[in-house]
């Protein structure tokens, strides 16, 4: 796996009393047009859930991870 889809998600809204909390969510795909296609399921927005991705190449040592940045 060549390529990193990073998802990343943020819950919450400052206009309805509530903290945002961003989570990031990497998953590896086979190339950068896999990758690409992938990040294009992930793309909506909701009043108080939003989201952004990205390909980025994958690292030698990087494994699949979520953790709240």
């Amino acid at each position: 796996m060549k390529f990193m889809l990073v998802v990343l998600i943020t819950m919450g809204s400052p206009v309805i009393g509530e903290e945002s909390k961003t989570f990031e969510l990497r998953i590896p795909q086979e190339s950068k047009e896999q990758c690409l296609k992938s990040a294009k399921t992930f793309r909506f927005s909701l009043p108080v859930i939003s989201m952004e991705t990205r390909c980025e190449p994958r690292r030698d040592d990087e494994e699949p991870a979520m953790k709240e940045i």
